[in-house]
């Protein structure tokens, strides 16, 4: 991978050129601004089936980055994604899901999908590419 990948951890402050996952068994929130934007980690919600739940992060993306985020929702069970999708997208955001085709399990891109919120339906391997041609390269 030509890009830094690693576990978040509470007060990493965001960079271009990063991955950060959230770490199992936590909520991954993003807050604070542009270049000063940080990761907060939190312990999760007994009430949220899903640790970590996309809903919450990018819920938090949403009003972090409003209309500059371009949200991925891959393979797994469920519809977590689709609240938080639908948050990204009325600020403005992009929104893209994996087709059923290469999912493991359909249940979050299907709910993005269905909802109307995707703009695309892409396979797996194709999503890599599409980003760079996203990002003009």
């Amino acid at each position: 991978c030509q890009i830094g990948v690693k576990e978040a951890e509470d007060g990493d402050v965001l960079k271009p050129g990063h991955a950060y996952l959230a770490p199992g068994g936590k909520q991954m929130l993003l807050e604070g601004r542009g270049v000063g934007a940080r990761i907060r980690i939190v312990d999760g919600n007994d009430k949220v089936n899903y640790k970590p739940c996309v809903d919450i992060t990018f819920a938090s993306a949403a009003k972090t980055y409003a209309d500059k985020v371009l949200a991925i929702v891959l393979t797994g069970m469920g519809a977590d994604g689709r609240d938080g999708a639908r948050l990204l997208k009325e600020q403005g955001s992009t929104i893209w899901a994996q087709d059923e085709a290469s999912c493991v399990v359909y249940g979050m891109p299907q709910a993005v999908a269905k909802a109307g919120i995707a703009t695309e339906s892409l396979p797996l391997d194709r999503v890599a590419q599409r980003i760079l041609v996203e990002l003009g390269r």
